[in-house]
C-alpha cells in the first residue's frame, strides 16, 4: 500500500467550495485500483474538522485513510506552513518509502516536502504527470504496440478480476412501503473456485478492510446488475446497500425499489428463475493481498469494487474474470505462452473477430497442451477389428 499527502483549499477545493473533479477523478482511480490510499494535510483551522468530512463524503473523494487540520495557536493563514512541516515530518517517519508525494498548491510547502525526501506537485503538475501513460516493466515495447485502440487495454486486464458463482441461499422480503430487501452472498470463504486456469479460495478476512472503509465513507461500494455500473440497484452512500462478512462469506444485504425498472427486473428474476442467476463481485488485489503455491492460489485480502446479480446464463467475460497478474502466474509454465496473447486471443474469440496467425497458433499450443491424451489402441486389437469389418463386407 502506498500514500498521498493532499491539501484542501485550492488543491481539492475550489472557490466557492466547489470540488477540482478532475484532481479528485484521477486520485479516486488510483484509490480503486487497490493501491492508494490519501492523508490530508490542511491548513484549515481544526474547529472545521467535521465540515470538511461532510464535504469530502459528499464530492465522494475516496481513499481519504486520515484528515489532518492545524491545531497550532494562531490564525491558520500565519502557522499553516509549520503547521504542515510538522505533520509531513511525523508522517515521513511513520509511512517511510510507502508515503509516495504530497500533493499541494502552496510552492512553499511543495518546497518543504523535496527537503524532506518527497517528490511534491502542484494539483495541475499532478494532472500532467498522472495523464501521462507509464509502461508497464512486464511488457514489452513490442507487446504494447500490438494493443490496437479497439482492442482491450492492458490497463482492463490488470484493474479488476471477477469472480462469479450460483444464486444460493438468498431471501426476499416486503417493507409496508412496498420495498423489496435482498439478501444473500457474493461470495463463500474457503470455496474451491471453478472454472479458472488455477485452483483458488478467499480467505475469511478478506473484505474486512473494504467493508471498514465503506462504512467510515472513505469508499462507495455499488451493488449492480450484470457488473454494469449503470445499472447499479444500491450502494454503500446512499445507506441501501449493507455488507457485512460472516463465517460464511460476504453477505449482502440491498433495498431495491420496485419502481426501478432494473430492480423490477431483479425482482421477477428471484421469483421465477432464482436457479439460473448468479451472484458475483468484483476487486483488485493488493501488494501482498494474495498467495500462491504452485496453482494454487489464496485471496487474503481484496479491494472490492462492486457485487452483482447476474441473469441467467450470464457469464462475465475472462479477461475480467481473472486478472492478467493471475493468470501470468500460471499461463506461462504450464502452457508456454505468454498471459497477454491468451487473453488477446480468447477477446478476438469471444468479439467474433478474424484471427492473426499468431492467434491461431495460441489456439493451436492451448489444444495441444490441454487436450485430454487419447489412448492409442493395441496394434492386435486394431488388426482384429480390422479383419472383422472385411468380413462383414464380404457377408454383404
Amino acid at each position: 500500500m502506498s500514500y498521498k499527502i493532499v491539501d484542501l483549499d485550492d488543491t481539492l477545493v475550489l472557490d466557492n467550495e466547489q470540488p477540482n473533479q478532475p484532481l479528485i477523478d484521477a486520485l479516486n482511480a488510483e484509490v480503486m485500483s487497490g493501491e492508494l490510499e490519501l492523508i490530508v494535510v490542511s491548513a484549515r483551522a481544526i474547529d472545521r474538522l467535521e465540515e470538511t468530512r461532510a464535504w469530502l463524503q459528499e464530492y465522494k473523494v475516496a481513499g481519504v485513510e486520515e484528515i489532518y487540520l492545524n491545531d497550532f495557536e494562531g490564525t491558520p493563514f500565519a502557522t499553516g506552513l509549520a503547521f504542515k512541516e510538522y505533520k509531513y515530518k511525523l508522517l515521513k517517519e511513520e509511512y517511510g518509502d510507502e508515503l509516495e508525494c504530497a500533493i499541494d498548491n502552496d510552492a512553499d510547502v511543495r518546497a518543504m516536502a523535496r527537503e524532506l525526501g518527497m517528490d511534491a506537485y502542484s494539483p495541475a503538475e499532478y494532472l500532467a504527470k498522472d495523464s501521462q501513460t507509464e509502461m508497464d516493466p512486464e511488457i514489452s515495447e513490442a507487446e504494447d504496440a500490438a494493443y490496437d485502440k479497439d482492442e482491450p487495454t492492458r490497463a482492463q486486464f490488470k484493474e479488476i478480476e471477477m469472480r462469479s458463482a450460483g444464486m444460493g441461499e438468498f431471501n426476499i422480503t416486503e417493507s409496508e412501503d412496498g420495498q423489496r430487501t435482498f439478501s444473500g452472498y457474493a461470495a463463500l470463504f474457503d470455496s474451491p473456485s471453478s472454472g479458472l486456469p488455477f485452483n483458488e479460495v478467499i480467505k475469511p478476512g478478506a473484505f474486512k478492510r473494504s467493508l471498514s472503509r465503506a462504512k467510515a465513507g472513505q469508499k462507495i461500494i455499488a451493488f449492480l446488475f450484470g457488473h454494469e455500473e449503470t445499472r447499479a440497484l444500491a450502494t454503500t452512500a446512499s445507506g441501501r446497500l449493507k455488507l457485512e462478512e460472516d463465517s460464511k462469506g460476504l453477505r449482502v444485504e440491498a433495498k431495491l425499489d420496485p419502481a426501478d425498472p432494473d430492480a423490477a427486473k431483479v425482482i421477477s428474476m428471484l421469483t421465477h428463475e432464482a436457479a439460473a442467476a448468479g451472484m458475483s463481485f468484483g476487486f483488485t488485489v493488493p501488494k501482498n493481498g494474495d498467495s500462491w503455491v504452485g496453482e494454487d492460489r489464496e485471496l487474503k485480502e481484496v479491494n472490492l469494487i462492486e457485487a452483482s446479480i447476474l441473469s441467467p446464463g450470464q457469464q462475465a467475460a475472462y479477461p475480467a474474470t481473472t486478472g492478467l497478474s493471475a493468470v501470468r502466474k500460471i499461463t506461462a509454465p504450464r502452457l508456454g505462452i505468454e498471459a497477454e496473447r491468451l487473453i488477446s486471443t480468447l477477446e478476438s474469440v469471444k468479439a467474433g473477430k478474424s484471427l492473426s496467425e499468431d492467434e491461431v497458433s495460441v489456439l493451436d499450443t492451448v489444444r495441444a497442451r490441454l487436450a485430454p491424451a487419447r489412448n492409442a489402441m493395441d496394434p492386435s486389437i486394431a488388426a482384429a477389428k480390422l479383419k472383422l469389418a472385411e468380413l462383414e463386407n464380404e457377408t454383404l
